[in-house]
């Protein structure tokens, strides 16, 4: 395979290539923009719903679970207060009777774990329970000294003697001999049973911590009696009865919170959940919905490639297919030049013909003398050498002028290059000076001194040139003084090659129509109106532009703007700006 049809072969792939990936990024990208929007928008509203779901929900939960807790406390503080109202102090200090009073509170609930009486010098007078209690002294402890001004004394949990950690409720007796004490402690499983009974998601858990922060119940994600809680600085001061808070614990993790304060103890109720627990039903969500957008997208994806495919390569085809019109178009205008330019080339060729004739009878004369006997003398010598001389010269300028024209309409694949301006202008003017010279019209010309060379295509401007300056031939047909000016100069970083003429110029009317396809103001046969019109693409094509501008009878104007660089395709082609 030649070199040219290798580039045109690479061409036609590289066109194929870039008009597919255009539309594959128009066909998928604003579907894929919108779905993403879609997608977002559905997830950012799932987030909120949720968000506020669970919100509602953990307020309303943490509000019943206060509700609950503090339920529990009044009523074991009722109990508790019901028997040191009503019993007396030598009856409840008596072994037998305080056991009585004991299984009488774990028929009410079975919270109560111990009973112990003590008088009011904090000396334990009756127990009733596992422990070995009874007649020690509590008359120091912190809890003794505490409960004695008030009716009802709840402790933080604490050791004891007991060396384990409880919590107690101490209710005030009145006898003849002055206040005397009703202890009970509360059960610390059922207790704490009590208080993590609840389930929220995989990680909600609930637990108490006391006013400085030290826990009350244990925490199941890290946290156990009597220890102080690493994130209560995070929790809000403010003692109303639900808090809810979003914030990040000492361990990394982000978490949903909501506090209360409890009424009978002062203590806090914690109640607080994983982030990621508490958006696992949008993480589901969006798992499923990005795994279906992906299987959408490549099944989407597949088959826009494949329609893609098929729509590149007919418009592959459609763009080969116009761009051979396009060629065919610029040779059929080429031989319409041609023909427009015959008479001339008949006249350029007869004028050399006339002299080799002249030439040629002169040299049988020389010879017809010699038949006849008469001598070759030097001056007949001579005659025969100017004849084949001048004949070998008229044979040349023959030959210039056929091999112009052949170039001329010689087809040829586009391509860019260095083009001299100047020295094309002289080419193509020398082209048409002959039927110039036939129907004595002048071509003048005005080129600038060191024109710059621009990228184009020689042969593409060649036509163009060709193609104004038969029209402004035709034009000025017939009238007296006729003239063309050719002018060439550079205009601001663009070089712009004028023709104008003298003629019969251009109606209003016929201005806006005449780089119209196949629109001529020429006699029928003697225009195929494609002229101008293959011009205008040739120029747009080129990167350049041409106007035009026109009075009746006083001529016409045609500009072509041309830019100093090409614009042109990995083969070499033209491109429309």
């Amino acid at each position: 395979m030649r070199p040219a049809e290798d580039d045109k072969k690479m061409g036609g792939v590289d066109r194929f290539i870039r008009i597919r990936r255009t539309i594959l990024v128009r066909v998928l990208l604003l579907p894929f923009v919108v779905v993403l929007m879609i997608c977002g928008t559905l997830v950012y509203y799932l987030g909120v719903n949720i968000y506020d779901h669970v919100r509602a929900e953990l307020v309303i939960v943490t509000e019943d679970h206060r509700r609950l807790i503090d339920q529990f406390f009044t009523e074991r503080a009722r109990d508790l207060q019901y028997i040191a109202a009503s019993a007396d102090l030598g009856e409840i200090s008596d072994d037998h009777r305080i056991d009585d009073y004991l299984n009488h509170l774990r028929q009410q609930s079975e919270a109560f774990f111990d009973l112990g009486v003590f008088d009011r010098h904090g000396d334990h007078l009756a127990y009733a329970g596992p422990y070995d209690l009874k007649g020690k002294s509590y008359a120091d402890t912190e809890w003794f000294q505490a409960a004695r001004d008030r009716a009802l004394y709840i402790s933080d949990v604490f050791l004891g003697y007991r060396q384990t950690p409880h919590f107690i409720m101490v209710a005030r007796g009145q006898g003849p001999d002055g206040p005397w004490f009703l202890r009970a402690t509360i059960d610390t499983r059922y207790f704490h049973s009590l208080v993590e009974n609840i389930r929220i998601g995989e990680s909600g858990e609930a637990y108490l911590v006391n006013r400085e922060g030290v826990f009350q119940t244990p925490r199941r994600s890290g946290g156990r009696l009597m220890e102080t809680d690493p994130d209560f600085s995070f929790y809000p001061a403010e003692k109303v009865r639900v808090t809810p808070f979003l914030q990040k614990g000492v361990s990394g993790k982000r978490y949903f919170y909501t506090t209360a304060h409890l009424d009978q103890t002062g203590w806090r109720l914690i109640i607080r959940q994983k982030l990621s627990d508490v958006f696992s039903p949008l993480i589901k969500a969006v798992i499923i919905a990005s795994m279906l957008v992906i299987a959408g997208g490549v099944l989407v994806s597949l088959i826009a490639f494949l329609l893609a495919t098929s729509v590149a390569g007919r418009l592959t085809k459609a763009e080969e297919e116009k761009r051979e019109m396009g060629s065919q178009l610029i040779m059929a205008g080429k031989l319409a030049e041609i023909g427009e330019m015959s008479a001339g080339m008949a006249h350029e060729i007869n004028n050399p013909l006339q002299i080799m004739a002249m030439e040629f009878t002169m040299i049988n004369d020389v010879f017809d003398d010699f038949r006849e006997g008469k001598a070759l003398d030097e001056s007949a010598m001579r005659t025969i050498k100017d004849s084949i001389d001048q004949i070998g010269l008229q044979i040349n300028r023959c030959r210039d002028i056929t091999h112009g024209m052949l170039k001329f309409s010689r087809k040829s694949d586009p391509h860019i290059q260095t083009v001299n301006l100047s020295a094309l202008i002289e080419d193509t003017v020398q082209m048409v000076s002959g039927q110039a010279l036939a129907q004595g019209t002048t071509i003048r010309r005005q080129l600038e001194d060191h024109l710059p060379v621009v990228q184009s295509d020689p042969d593409q401007l060649r036509q163009v040139l060709v193609n104004l300056l038969n029209n402004a031939l035709y034009a000025v047909q017939g009238r007296e003084n006729s003239a063309i000016d050719v002018k060439a100069e550079s205009v601001d970083g663009r070089v712009e090659i004028s023709v104008r003429d003298n003629g019969r110029g251009i109606t209003q009317e016929d201005m806006g129509k005449i780089f119209l396809p196949f629109f001529t103001t020429k006699p029928v046969g003697k225009g195929t109106g494609l002229g101008l019109s293959t011009c205008y693409g040739i120029i747009e094509r080129l990167g350049g532009g041409i106007t035009v501008s026109s009075e009746p009878g006083a001529g016409a104007l045609f500009t072509v703007s041309l830019p100093l660089s090409a614009r042109a395709d990995t083969n070499n082609r033209p491109q429309a700006k």
